[in-house]
């Protein structure tokens, strides 16, 4: 129960850095800048996404170039 309030805070945090009622990636990035180990582990899952990203549209462009 405590990770989720703390994730409900940090959200609500988020929403008053950037636009309002929108959380953007930058503003979670930005809250937690200063605390090395949760900004590694965004970046790690922000790169993570982008690789995910990448495969799927590999495969997607493998999958459709086989169908005539």
């Amino acid at each position: 129960m405590e990770t989720f309030a703390l994730l409900l805070l940090q959200t609500h945090k988020a929403m008053e850095t950037g636009r309002t009622g929108r959380v953007q990636v930058e503003d979670i990035v930005f809250l937690v800048r200063k605390d090395m180990r949760k900004f590694a582990r965004v970046k790690d899952l922000l790169t993570m996404n982008e690789e995910l990203k990448k495969a799927r549209k590999a495969f997607d462009e493998v999958k459709y170039a086989g169908v005539s």
